[in-house]
């Protein structure tokens, strides 16, 4: 039968107190460290760990904290998740990620059990609809919330790249090569970011005092081949009296579809049609032709909004305080992207 090894074992075997094992498994700065180290080293051979729980209770707080996104299908969104839980390991934080899969009620849910104890914060990339914001805002009262998108009527913080900026820098780049005929391609949602990019295309059209508009709805949100054949059906198999000379695709995965829709058309990027994405995913610098997009840092965007949740936590920031940072995007220019042939 296997011993069970408690905390008190450690002490006797040491030859110190109870609470001196205590101060060495916290990192507490009031304690020798061979003393430290000598309690460490017995209780990795006993092979006893400290319960996180108990740690927790006796701190009044889990050292945990929640991560909640639609789902990990856009790559950013995994990369996004990495640097939080990077971030917060740095503070000695644990991360505990939970998905939506954009559903509302399972969001409510979610937030319902991690305000319960299981986490001292959040960062959220949320449902977007009324019924969404509402919640984080009754939520935010009992548990600190970092929002990773902002909306009007948000009630608690927020940390975000700006979308109306990094579309209007696409938009300019395409016009400074001299295109005229410019596209906008994303899903049919009526999401606040795609409407972001969607009013950001037409202002900066109109700056330029360019009366050309297309904006191709995808229905779809399915598997790689249906977003692709959906791009090649509504994109080039119609008969097109005036097609457009460049697309800005609303994220990387959709420019990268419409690359491929392009490609088995026999046109030649960005020779034939330009195209431009948004977010920089790790895949989008590799790509048969390598695209030229807006970077929003996913590392940067993680380690702002864990440094924000963790100046709350510490009081440094006061909870009803709220604070939307608003980090600066960048035009990365790559081969996707060239001036309109002359036809």
């Amino acid at each position: 039968m296997r011993v069970r090894i408690s905390i008190d074992d450690i002490a006797r075997i040491a030859g110190v107190s109870r609470g001196t094992v205590s101060r060495a498994f916290n990192e507490r700065s009031d304690i020798n460290k061979k003393t430290r180290e000598k309690i460490l080293k017995i209780s990795r051979k006993l092979n006893y760990f400290p319960n996180p729980s108990a740690r927790g209770l006796a701190k009044g707080r889990s050292e945990c904290v929640g991560i909640v996104v639609p789902d990990l299908k856009n790559p950013f969104l995994p990369e996004m998740v990495s640097s939080i839980e990077k971030s917060a390991g740095k503070y000695g934080m644990s991360a505990l990620l939970s998905i939506t899969d954009n559903n509302i009620a399972t969001q409510e849910k979610i937030l319902v059990k991690m305000s319960s104890g299981q986490v001292d914060g959040l960062l959220i990339t949320p449902c977007e609809s009324p019924e969404s914001i509402a919640m984080l805002n009754t939520m935010n009262a009992k548990l600190p919330i970092i929002c990773l998108k902002h909306f009007s009527g948000l009630q608690c913080s927020s940390v975000m790249f700006d979308d109306m900026l990094g579309a209007k820098l696409v938009i300019e780049h395409l016009v400074n090569l001299g295109h005229r005929k410019i596209a906008f391609l994303s899903p049919s949602l009526p999401e606040w970011s795609i409407n972001q990019r969607l009013v950001a295309y037409n202002d900066a059209l109109k700056s330029f005092d360019i009366t050309y508009r297309k904006h191709f709805k995808l229905e779809n949100s399915g598997s790689g081949t249906e977003i692709w054949n959906e791009i090649d059906r509504s994109v080039f198999e119609k008969p097109d009296k005036n097609p457009p000379t460049a697309i800005f695709a609303y994220d990387d995965i959709i420019a990268l579809h419409a690359l491929k829709a392009a490609d088995s058309r026999g046109l030649k990027v960005p020779r034939d049609i330009s195209i431009a994405g948004f977010d920089n995913i790790s895949f989008s610098g590799i790509a048969g032709v390598p695209l030229t997009t807006v970077s929003v840092n996913s590392e940067r965007l993680g380690e702002t909004a864990m440094d924000l949740l963790m100046r709350i936590l510490k009081s440094e920031v006061k909870t009803h305080e709220v604070h939307h940072i608003m980090l600066k995007p960048e035009l990365i220019v790559r081969k996707s992207t060239s001036s309109p042939a002359i036809r």
